[in-house]
């Protein structure tokens, strides 16, 4: 080939190949494009299945399957594998205290406990730096003299049997009466029914922490009027301390009070206080531990009633209107009728309508002498509680029980010394025996035709009740001054914690 034949040739290839070059831009330019456009198609059909399906999901959820939930913080029980059983008991009576400040108020009288367990025992006054042992398994731990709220601990690390029971004589002047108190575990909801605030009244919250934990306390007073108030962020009670909150803070007046007491970060012990003086005359105290949460059923047991026809002649005169026995009633949650039934040395039924978070006194001075059981249905959670009084214008006492749960297997307690005369009181079914040791000897109790039976008991003994069936008991004084009555109730799980999920 000639060189310009190849020349022409290699310039007819180089345009070609430029040609070529020019063409693959535009070519990969559509071709890009609708790849591109494909893949946009692509997305946007997929953004519109997935919202369609989240749309019919959220509409299915939403109409057809989303359950109420409640996203409140709920607290729940457990035992820990390895725990120890605590007790804490209000022994002697305190006078003033704050609302508004850390205050103990000040320790009046002095008394005594006494201890049961299956495990060796500790005893620590709040205040005191450290425990000192208090018993050995098996034996009865006693303490007399003692003028503080005290802490009673089991001293192993395993769930144990643990019954304690405190009591005092108090006479000061115008603080004058028989205290009998169950200590009690630490809790974060206690109901305590009791007290007044009419003239010559004084009625006052105790609150303990044995814990090292600070604790915050939510205090809810009810009345005749109705729910008075709710305090909360304001009653700290330290690691180790006790409080008494005065209810003249809130009220001077109302003569129907319930409280419940509501803690967070820790566990308190809670107990009501009532003291009457009527002139310079002293009328009786009283301290209660909390009774059985709200349920629609409650059962009081240990209501002794003696000296009505001495007293009948005071209830209508001013001031003494309080000497008659009484049945305390609260629906805190909504309105219901309590259908109420009395049986013992006579029978009793009524109806008490109640109002939402109204406390209703129902008179029980018809009620001629002798021992009672209380047993109160409703289609509503309530709480109660009962008064009984001893004495007429000379001696005159009184005490609150509060309404408590079945027994349903073993409970042991051990009998303090003061007060000086003390009966167990059980109530179940009737014309049934109830299987009790005392001291280890069998002193089974006979339930009567009404379903109540007593045994006395004496201090420094050890009272073990083996119930086959359900049954409910009380302690209380079978005599002498003053009136003094607790309620027991069975453990279910002793040492158990109330958890708060965060």
């Amino acid at each position: 080939m000639s060189d310009a034949a190849s020349e022409r040739t290699n310039t007819m290839t180089s345009e070609t190949r430029s040609a070529q070059r020019d063409e693959q831009p535009n070519g990969g330019q559509q071709s890009g494009g609708v790849r591109r456009a494909a893949r946009h198609a692509t997305r946007w059909l997929l953004t519109v299945v997935v919202v369609v399906a989240l749309a019919a999901g959220g509409w299915a959820l939403t109409t057809l399957t989303t359950p109420e939930v409640d996203l409140s913080r709920q607290a729940s029980t457990v035992v820990p594998a390895s725990v120890e059983s605590t007790r804490v008991c209000p022994v002697g009576f305190r006078t003033g205290g704050s609302m508004t400040s850390v205050d103990a108020g000040d320790a009046v009288g002095s008394g005594s406990i006494a201890a049961i367990s299956d495990s060796d025992l500790t005893v620590q006054g709040i205040g005191q730096p450290s425990p000192a042992p208090f018993g050995t398994a098996g034996r009865v731990a006693t303490r007399d003299g003692v003028s503080a709220s005290t802490v009673v601990r089991t001293s192993t690390d395993h769930q144990s049997e643990l019954g304690v029971l405190s009591g005092a004589r108090i006479d000061d002047g115008q603080t004058r009466g028989t205290v009998l108190a169950g200590c009690t575990s630490p809790t974060f909801d206690s109901w305590i029914g009791g007290g007044s605030q009419q003239v010559g009244r004084s009625t006052s919250v105790r609150l303990v922490n044995p814990s090292s934990l600070a604790s915050t306390v939510t205090l809810t007073v009810f009345t005749g009027e109705g729910q008075l108030l709710t305090t909360t962020g304001q009653l700290n009670i330290e690691a180790g301390s006790e409080r008494v909150l005065p209810i003249s803070a809130v009220t001077t007046t109302d003569q129907q009070i319930f409280v419940r007491v509501q803690a967070v970060r820790a566990p308190v012990a809670a107990f009501l206080q009532q003291s009457t003086a009527r002139g310079l005359e002293a009328g009786g105290l009283d301290v209660q531990a909390p009774g059985a949460q709200p349920a629609t059923q409650q059962s009081i047991t240990g209501v002794h009633i003696a000296g009505s026809a001495d007293r009948a002649g005071l209830a209508g005169e001013s001031g003494w209107e309080d000497t008659q026995p009484v049945l305390r009633l609260l629906s805190p949650d909504e309105g219901t009728v309590a259908h109420v039934t009395v049986s013992g040395a006579a029978s009793r039924t009524f109806d008490v309508s109640l109002t939402q978070g109204v406390v209703v006194d129902s008179p029980l001075g018809d009620l001629p002498d002798g021992d009672y059981q209380i047993s109160v249905v409703a289609d509503a959670a309530i709480v109660g509680a009962a008064r009984v009084t001893s004495g007429a214008r000379d001696q005159a006492d009184f005490t609150w029980l509060q309404s408590a749960d079945a027994v349903t297997a073993p409970l042991s307690f051990a009998v303090p010394s003061t007060p000086a005369k003390l009966a167990l009181q059980v109530s179940g079914t009737p014309s049934t025996t109830v299987s009790v040791q005392v001291d280890g000897a069998s002193r089974d109790v006979q339930l009567d035709d009404s379903g109540i039976g007593t045994l006395d008991v004496s201090a420094g003994q050890s009272v073990e009740v083996r119930p086959t069936q359900a049954v409910h008991l009380a302690v209380a004084t079978s005599g002498g001054d003053g009136i003094a009555a607790t309620a027991l109730a069975g453990v279910e799980a002793a040492g158990a914690v109330d958890v708060l999920a965060r």
